[in-house]
């Protein structure tokens, strides 16, 4: 097989970076979940005016935002969300909140620069990348029956990741067992006489 020229190379590593970025915020992935400190601050900007508020325009540790909470949520079990909006470059919470910081639930910064630099791609996103990857290559071959096949093959793999994370969180869900009735209920005694 050839290698690949610079042109290609570029173009591959664009896709992958596409990709992965796609894949990163089509869900609440666990394993790019993160827990961030910010300090509450008062705002005053031409296009917001708010007294308590944290800036998450640009933040290098935050991509998305999930909830916000008064203190770590996976450290206290006390923990309390807290309402917030997203207005412009900041995180808005109500002027009643009586916190100094909060602690902000999101998700991980992705890189943009996947096979330069960055070579640690998230496990669970391997088989998606492959088939999303191989979809591109048919695609650009004019093979367009096989890339709508790998597509169709790599949205399997997504919907697989989200199954597999759905059931490792419901494994920490306490099962409440409940008991049988021994008595017939009214609506059964009147449906059978």
């Amino acid at each position: 097989m050839d290698s690949l020229l610079s042109v290609e190379e570029s173009a591959f590593k664009r896709s992958l970076n596409d990709r992965i970025r796609g894949i990163w915020t089509r869900a609440k992935w666990p394993p790019l979940t993160t827990v961030v400190q910010k300090t509450i601050g008062a705002v005053d900007v031409a296009t917001l005016k708010a007294d308590k508020a944290v800036q998450i325009d640009n933040a290098t540790d935050l991509f998305d935002v999930h909830a916000v909470y008064d203190r770590n949520p996976y450290s206290d079990n006390n923990a309390k969300e807290i309402e917030f909006r997203l207005i412009g470059d900041y995180l808005v919470l109500p002027n009643k909140t009586p916190e100094t910081s909060v602690f902000v639930v999101g998700t991980q910064v992705p890189s943009t620069d996947y096979g330069n630099t960055e070579l640690n791609i998230p496990q669970f996103m391997d088989r998606m990348l492959l088939a999303f990857c191989l979809s591109g290559y048919y695609r650009a071959d004019g093979q367009n029956d096989k890339a709508l096949a790998e597509e169709q093959r790599a949205e399997e793999y997504f919907v697989q990741e989200l199954d597999r994370f759905e059931r490792m969180e419901s494994q920490n869900q306490i099962k409440v067992g409940t008991y049988p009735t021994y008595y017939t209920s009214l609506l059964v005694r009147q449906t059978t006489v």
